[in-house]
Parts: structure tokens; C-alpha cells; sequence
């Protein structure tokens, strides 16, 4: 844009002239103007002239961003102003190359890139896991590459950091991956031991299972021994057949509700035994000490005992001092 336009389109953000459109995000609400968001958009010249119900109206409300991140995006495409952009903080540049991926716009993809590129030599460890995050999050192959290179490069001896607990669960076993070789196997295995317990991947308390089946004992007790009272009339037949047949349905239906969340909790730990099985398998225990397997691994609940005793063949004799 020349930059004599820059302050004229500026303007229209702060005097709301001619805007035909509100944009809330999160508490906000943005004026904007059809034409200039769908001139840079593809997502938005879709959303205003298709026949979404959002098309309809001249609120769109739009979720998954922060207000101060679509604040700068709306800057940007108003004005395309390069120094602006270069003035924000990796995390800002980092979200609006999220957006721009997702709504279409190839400049500001393009100008996040290029200063990813030439801050990332510079960046700290949680800035690099953030982009090793957005790059997977956008599957921008550059930038994971990048991220990869610099993580081993400058901080090969702090990847078994905090940060990585917060990472998806695709993500955190690409960076499982691409530890090896560079953490001490033993650091993976307590970094993999850190995320599925924050994370809630695994039951830690094997006490959990036998309270559900006492729990589960007591709810089906067939009564033998109750007091039952006395029947004294049909009509009193009638009312404790019909209470009787009541009381039975009730227990029925909450029998199957409790049968259907038992079923859907015994998937989730299937799926999350099968996700830790894989972040195993990424372990070369053949690596180890032995005397580290015995102190960490040993006590882990993340493998069963018959497990550990395979293992446990495959680690490294002790170093005598």
C-alpha cells in the first residue's frame, strides 16, 4: 500500500466512517468494512456473501481469538504496515500467523514468517516450544523444521522444561521424537512421566477400580432380608404394583446411564493407554543405566511389572568409579 493510503484507511478504524460491519471478539466489538476484510480474505468474502446466517447479519461474532490479537489484524490489513507488525511480541506475530492461516491471508502469513525467521536465532526456550507448537498447530513445515534446529542447537540440555506440559498431545509426541538423541533417555521417560500425569493420561491410584466395583456390588444387593410390609387390599396391590413398576424403570434408566458413562470412560482410558504405549515406544530403555531404570522407571506406573522386567534386561550395566 503507499504510504500515503496508510493513515487515510488508518482512520477509518478509529472514526468508524462508512464501516457496515461489527466484529465481536471475546468483550469487544470492532466496526469494520465488508469491503477491505474481503479484499484480504477469502474467509471473509465467503462469510459475507454466502448464505451463512453471519451473511444475514451485520454482527459477527468470532471465536477462538483475543480481542488485542484481531485488534492488530485489523491494523494490518488496513494499512499493511510492515513496522507495525515488526513492533509486536512473538506470541502477538505467532497468533496473527494463526489467523491468517485459517482466514486466508496470504500477506500476513508471509510477513509473520519472515520475522519469525529473523528473531528465532534469538529467541528463549518457551518462545521456540511456542513456534514448535504454532508451526505443528498450521503444519507449516519451514517453521517446524526451524524450530527443531534451534531447539537442539541451543537447548539440547533444557528440552525436559515445563512448557512442554501445555503442548497438544500430536504435538507433544512429535517433540518426544525429536528429544532423541539429544536427552538422556532417561529425561524423555520422566518427561513423558510429567505429561500424562498433568495432563490426567493415566490413573495413578490403582485404589480407584476397587472402590468402583464395591460401589457397584452395593448398587446391585437384591434386597434379601429387607422388610417388606404387609398387603391389605387389592387397591393397595394395585398402588405398590404400579409404585413397584415405577421404582423399577427409574432404576433401569439409571442403570443404563450408569452402564453408558462406564463404557464411554473405559474408551477415554483405552485410547489414553494407547497414547502412552506410543510416547513409549520412543524410549530406547537399551540406553538407560540400570540403576537409573531401578530409581525412575521402576517406580513408574506407566508400565505393568511384567513390562519392567523386560526392560529391564535390555538397560546398561553401572559404570564403576
Amino acid at each position: 500500500m503507499d504510504v500515503w493510503l496508510q493513515p487515510v484507511f488508518a482512520n477509518l478504524i478509529e472514526n468508524k466512517k462508512f464501516s457496515d460491519c461489527r466484529i465481536l471478539v471475546e468483550n469487544e466489538a470492532f466496526d469494520c468494512h465488508k469491503v477491505i476484510l474481503a479484499s484480504c480474505s477469502e474467509f471473509f468474502e465467503r462469510l459475507f456473501l454466502g448464505s451463512f446466517q453471519e451473511a444475514k447479519s451485520d454482527e459477527i461474532r468470532l471465536q477462538e481469538i483475543k480481542a488485542k490479537t484481531f485488534a492488530m489484524f485489523i491494523q494490518y490489513v488496513y494499512t499493511y504496515s510492515k513496522e507495525k507488525l515488526n513492533e509486536c511480541s512473538n506470541s502477538m506475530i505467532m497468533d496473527l500467523l494463526t489467523c491468517g492461516t485459517r482466514w486466508l491471508v496470504d500477506s500476513i502469513v508471509s510477513e509473520c514468517v519472515k520475522i519469525l525467521k529473523g528473531r528465532v536465532n534469538d529467541m528463549m526456550l518457551d518462545d521456540l516450544l511456542d513456534l514448535f507448537q504454532n508451526a505443528h498447530s498450521i503444519n507449516h513445515q519451514e517453521l517446524i523444521e526451524i524450530s527443531v534446529k534451534f531447539l537442539r542447537s541451543r537447548f539440547s540440555t533444557a528440552m525436559n522444561c515445563y512448557d512442554v506440559l501445555t503442548m497438544t498431545s500430536d504435538v507433544f509426541e512429535q517433540y518426544t521424537i525429536i528429544t532423541g538423541g539429544y536427552l538422556p533417555e532417561i529425561e524423555r521417560f520422566k518427561m513423558i512421566e510429567a505429561y500424562v500425569t498433568v495432563n490426567g493420561l493415566i490413573d495413578s491410584d490403582p485404589a480407584k477400580t476397587s472402590e468402583v466395583e464395591v460401589h457397584r456390588k452395593k448398587e446391585g444387593d437384591s434386597g434379601i432380608g429387607e422388610l417388606v410390609a404387609a398387603k391389605t387390599s387389592s387397591d393397595d396391590d394395585e398402588q405398590e404394583s404400579s409404585e413397584n413398576e415405577e421404582s423399577e424403570d427409574k432404576e433401569e434408566d439409571e442403570a443404563k446411564e450408569r452402564g453408558t458413562v462406564e463404557r464411554n470412560n473405559t474408551k477415554i482410558k483405552v485410547l489414553h493407554s494407547k497414547y502412552v504405549e506410543m510416547l513409549l515406544s520412543h524410549i530406547k530403555f537399551n540406553k538407560m543405566m540400570k540403576s537409573e531404570f531401578y530409581h525412575i522407571v521402576g517406580k513408574s506406573p506407566l508400565l505393568t511389572f511384567k513390562e519392567k522386567y523386560e526392560n529391564m534386561y535390555l538397560t546398561q550395566p553401572d559404570k564403576l568409579e
